[in-house]
């Protein structure tokens, strides 16, 4: 039996079952020392494919199968999409390769009629390939691999063209996206020193082919940090000078944190906000590798007032919690585990903002900024602001798209305190 894809099975296993996030347990499977370089290639590309493909996936088992999904076991489940997958999606596997893998899978996860069944689904599959709906939402839905409610929304917000050309943005594998440590390098010059895995220069970043992040020692040394150009936006937009005070309202992980402080030369003071411990020591740790000592961290909820802070910072970044629907390139699972109703989270958001922005000085600046592209928790969020704050002015605003910008989905908005 082919271990990388039992290894697969396993992580996908995790993350639908158990709920883990799909990056920590692709990490916990990678980490295993057994695996190649191609099998690791292998493993990553099924998790993530089969995760961002499902409700496709779905829609083929249904059309060649004799039995309900729902009376599937779940690894039985798991398995025929990984075939279907491999069949359709993945050109360089013989399609007799996947049926004949995934059925090995079947009679060790399952019993012997669930292997004749898994054989005779994915050979239909492979005889017949997918027919997918009409042009419309449905096809969307299918072709895509999106939720109804997100379908619905997208081409109500965009229209169907720009949701279909947004969706398409989402499929390209994604480049890894440096940001250069300025304390300790320039990005000509880190270009040069990972010029072996094709790294360009773009607005000051460097993207390149995958590589060994953790192992390697320009990653060690804190030489860069692994950030999208448009979030690296987000501290380029708040601008914070040498020697001024910058409270993060929501710091971690903490690159946006780190960029700031490189901004502004490792000189001034950084308050780092985060609700749990863990994370703040996360900050910090980060902090130490890139050679950064003005941040402080804080564990505070952000959605509560301290009046402790009122009028103290030059400037303020509110990089709130969202729905992350920008980021679904990277993340597909967030497809499947966000709610359509968003009203809490927009709460949250809006009482952030108005926390953040009592705290900055007059003629101060505050930057929110979310990973998502829904207007409910951007562009709303700071009319709602502004409406009730005459005291502040908008001075920036700018929605990422992937189709457009060649980044991941984004929103920033710079607020200025005019009064």
């Amino acid at each position: 039996m082919d271990a990388a894809r039992e290894a697969a099975l396993k992580t996908l296993y995790d993350v639908e079952i158990n709920g883990a996030y799909s990056n920590m347990a692709l990490k916990r499977t990678l980490a295993s020392e057994r695996f190649s370089d191609r099998d690791r290639h292998l493993i990553t590309s099924l998790v993530y494919g089969v995760l961002d493909k499902k409700i496709t996936l779905d829609y083929a088992v249904e059309c060649y199968s004799n039995l309900k999904i729902k009376k599937l076991s779940p690894y039985i489940l798991i398995i025929l999409r990984m075939g279907i997958y491999q069949i359709i999606f993945m050109d360089k596997i013989p399609a007799n390769a996947a049926v004949s893998e995934c059925v090995n899978l079947a009679k060790r996860y399952g019993h012997k009629a669930s292997a004749g069944y898994v054989n005779g689904v994915l050979r239909s599959a492979a005889r017949s390939g997918i027919q997918y709906p009409e042009k419309g939402e449905e096809y969307l839905k299918v072709r895509y691999s999106y939720p109804e409610w997100i379908v619905k929304r997208w081409t109500a917000d965009f229209g169907y063209d720009f949701t279909e050309r947004l969706m398409r943005a989402y499929e390209r594998p994604a480049r890894l996206t440096l940001r250069p440590n300025a304390l300790k390098i320039t990005a000509e010059r880190l270009c040069e020193l990972l010029a072996q895995n094709g790294a360009e220069l773009s607005d000051g970043a460097v993207i390149c082919g995958g590589f060994d992040i953790a192992g390697s020692d320009l990653y060690k040394n804190g030489y860069f940090s692994v950030q999208d150009k448009a979030a690296q936006d987000a501290a380029k937009i708040l601008a914070p000078k040498p020697g001024c005070t910058v409270i993060d309202m929501c710091a971690a992980p903490g690159a946006k944190t780190a960029h700031m402080a490189e901004l502004m030369e490792n000189r001034g003071e950084i308050l780092a906000f985060d609700i749990y411990p863990h994370k703040t020591e996360i900050i910090e740790k980060n902090a130490r590798r890139l050679g950064i000592d003005i941040i402080k961290t804080r564990v505070k909820d952000a959605s509560e007032y301290d009046g402790s802070l009122r009028g103290t910072a030059d400037a303020v970044l509110c990089d709130v919690p969202c729905s992350g629907l920008g980021i679904i390139g990277r993340k597909p699972e967030i497809k499947w585990n966000r709610e359509e109703d968003l009203s809490a989270l927009r709460d949250l958001q809006r009482r952030i903002l108005k926390n953040g922005a009592a705290y900055v000085k007059r003629g101060g600046a505050v930057v929110y900024s979310t990973c998502t592209i829904d207007r409910r928790e951007n562009e709303e969020a700071v009319s709602d602001f502004l409406a009730g704050n005459e005291n502040f002015e908008k001075e920036y605003e700018k929605t990422y798209y992937p189709h457009i910008d060649n980044t991941d989905g984004f929103y920033i908005c710079r607020i200025k305190r005019i009064k």
